[in-house]
């Protein structure tokens, strides 16, 4: 009869215990991913069919830089397919290295559809804040609400994306032993300009990561969204740069450790299933967190109360917040201004330790 009782849920359980310490982020992680799996395939395949443009654009900006390469490069009157096609390894490397530009550069994303990864990062950021959403709903709103700036920022960081694949195969070419070009540039200029093109790269994957997650959670300008991204890159500049080399092995082990043309197929089948899906939701649960501790829960980056005044938590400060299609202003927003006016003349201390954060006005938050 107990048995009954409990299938039927009429008797009580021991619920949650109120004021329970929240759990570890690596449980928390997958205790979310667990739950929301099934949503997560949904969206990740919504979003790989909307994202078959930037995909190819990627797949473009790859096979453009590799044939810039070999043409700097080649001593013999072949072409790249010749050469490429000479050997089954040689094929078999393309093709990977195709894949892996292509998904990472999507994944990032530095090519991506700007208005609907905005709706994609909404659901995702609903995941990992654990609040209620109703996939398709939500997507196509948040589509439309943010698509103003997601489109500047996706043209940006495509175009960019692209000059990077273009330099990189022209600095491969100068520094390439035995090429013909590298009898022209020196060995400090080869070495400098392959150090700055990397810094910069780097840099540049790194602030990919905050963008769009700054796009759906703040009513922010194209520069307000780029400072604050360059400086959120430089404050947690170590673990960022973790973050940047885990997507790098998460994409190409399958494609390194997977013999034959397996690992393209497991690669691919894995991506168009949840692969998307789940780095997007890892990398956003590592940046979030940024976020809210230097842009939401900072009270000293908001002027709009009076002194000494603690910042209200995040859900009551939602309550007042208004949307984006409104144009009405909360009686109080969490702050959301450009980073670098919230930091100051403390820059320098804020870099070393992570904290003092001050600012000259506030911002408006968004939450889509």
């Amino acid at each position: 009869m107990k048995l009954f009782r409990k299938l039927l849920y009429l008797d009580e359980g021991k619920g949650i215990e109120k004021g329970a310490p929240e759990k570890r982020a690596f449980f928390r992680f997958w205790e979310i991913f667990w739950l929301k799996k099934y949503k997560m395939m949904a969206v990740n395949l919504m979003y790989f069919v909307a994202n078959l443009i930037p995909m190819a654009l990627a797949a473009f900006s790859y096979v453009l830089a590799v044939s810039m390469y070999f043409t700097l490069t080649s001593t013999s009157e072949k072409t790249v397919g010749e050469i490429i096609s000479s050997s089954p390894e040689a094929a078999q490397l393309y093709t990977m290295g195709l894949i892996f530009v292509t998904l990472f550069f999507t994944i990032i994303p530095v090519y991506a559809m700007g208005p609907c990864k905005a709706g994609f990062m909404y659901i995702i950021k609903s995941f990992v804040k654990r609040e209620p959403c109703f996939i398709w709903y939500d997507f196509m709103t948040k589509t439309r609400s943010n698509a103003n700036l997601a489109i500047k920022a996706s043209l940006i960081n495509g175009f960019l994306g692209f000059l990077i694949m273009i330099d990189m195969s022209f600095v491969l070419a100068i520094t390439t032993p035995g090429a013909p070009l590298e009898q022209y540039f020196p060995g400090w200029m080869q070495f400098f300009s392959t150090l700055i093109l990397i810094c910069l790269t780097v840099l540049f994957l790194i602030m990919m990561m905050y963008i769009y997650p700054m796009i759906v959670t703040f009513k922010l300008t194209l520069k307000q969204l780029y400072k604050n991204a360059m400086l959120l890159a430089f404050i947690r500049w170590l673990p960022n740069l973790g973050m940047l080399i885990f997507n790098i092995v998460a994409i190409a082990v399958p494609l390194i450790f997977i013999d034959g043309i397996f690992s393209i197929i497991v690669t691919l089948f894995v991506y168009l299933i949840i692969g998307m899906g789940f780095m997007s939701f890892v990398n956003t649960f590592y940046t979030y967190p940024a976020l809210k501790k230097y842009m939401i829960d900072n009270y000293k980056a908001d002027k709009s109360r009076p002194a000494g005044e603690a910042a209200p938590s995040e859900d009551n400060a939602g309550e007042n917040v208004a949307d984006a299609d409104d144009g009405i202003i909360p009686d109080w927003t969490p702050p959301s201004d450009s980073l670098e006016d919230i930091y100051g003349e403390d820059i320098d201390e804020v870099l070393a330790e992570d904290e003092n954060i001050e600012d000259d006005e506030g911002g408006e938050y968004n939450e889509g």
